[in-house]
């Protein structure tokens, strides 16, 4: 389905909190909780950013901050090695029985980390999130969702009513999303400035 363009204001003025300078320490807890999982086409794991001196870290903080100055991303970061993990108990002649896995620069993904922990803390605190969504929050994870869920169940059978439950699975989530659309909603939700732009061109 092809979809229609949709004029897109960043407003570069506004919503500075959004878009204050990247601190060193911002780096470094991102860094700490990146995993060491197999590295892009650089060969660069998180364990070697761990082991980074102070003036190093600066260094990436310098060159993080120009990236989101400018908002031009590194064309390393758009490139990934797609490598196939087969599914348990799927036939293995079929392609739909395997799971492309991407392996991205780690610098992308710390990058990644730091402007996530911006658009969350922004959702947050700006109470844009409804209290019934709990996948990717701090403090809110499966069961705390179960707990909503057997609590909805009890109410709905004291009061004799009926309780509801619908489970959707959606084909290739990620790779049909409108991202204009996306964009235009974060700018509905305030999300508005240079973290805009990055995300636009991340996508």
């Amino acid at each position: 389905m092809k979809h229609e363009l949709i004029p897109l204001d960043y407003c570069e003025d506004c919503n500075s909190l959004l878009n204050i300078p990247i601190h060193l320490q911002e780096v470094r807890q991102a860094i700490q909780k990146t995993w060491n999982s197999t590295p892009g086409a650089d060969g660069i794991t998180a364990n070697w950013l761990k082991r980074l001196s102070n003036t190093d870290l600066t260094c990436i903080t310098s060159f993080f901050q120009e990236v989101f100055t400018t908002s031009n991303i590194p064309e390393e970061w758009k490139h990934s090695i797609i490598v196939t993990i087969p599914k348990p108990n799927k036939d293995k002649t079929k392609i739909n029985s395997y799971r492309p896995i991407a392996l991205t620069s780690v610098f992308s993904k710390v990058f990644e980390r730091i402007l996530t922990q911006c658009f969350t803390h922004h959702l947050l605190t700006e109470k844009k999130i409804p209290p019934s969504v709990n996948g990717f929050l701090p403090l809110r994870d499966n069961q705390l969702a179960v707990y909503k869920i057997h609590t909805a169940i009890s109410e709905a059978h004291s009061y004799k009513k009926y309780f509801i439950g619908i489970s959707l699975d959606i084909k290739s989530a990620y790779d049909t999303v409108y991202i204009d659309g996306l964009i235009f909603k974060c700018l509905q939700l305030g999300i508005t400035g240079n973290i805009t732009k990055i995300l636009h061109n991340f996508l």
